[in-house]
């Protein structure tokens, strides 16, 4: 387990798009954060299922306590703006039940 921040998005996808969402999600959204975000050091997705559906959570690793409020604010970049567009339009879409937490480090073992 890492003793860093992480930044944690969780949401659904209406399941007819699930397919065309994760293609843009992973390969446009994600790839493109990446060589902008280097307070973001790793970055995974993961997938459950429950009664409801799929839940996806998307994770962020941040360097450090400090660099918190500098990372999210990539998301802000005017060159991102499009891609705000992007997830706004999946928003009313397809994607539902978004949230949004930072979790930092209070246990270990």
């Amino acid at each position: 387990m890492s003793a860093r921040p992480h930044l944690m998005i969780r949401f659904r996808v209406n399941p007819e798009h699930e397919e065309e969402f994760n293609a843009w999600y992973n390969k446009d959204y994600l790839d493109d954060v990446r060589p902008i975000a280097p307070l973001f050091t790793h970055c995974f997705r993961q997938v459950a299922e429950d009664e409801d559906g799929r839940v996806y959570t998307t994770v962020y690793e941040i360097r450090d306590e400090d660099s918190i409020e500098e990372a999210l604010a990539v998301f802000d970049r005017e060159d991102r703006q499009e891609h705000r567009r992007q997830w706004q339009a999946w928003e009313k879409k397809a994607v539902h039940d978004f949230s949004s937490f930072i979790f930092r480090p209070f246990y270990s073992w």
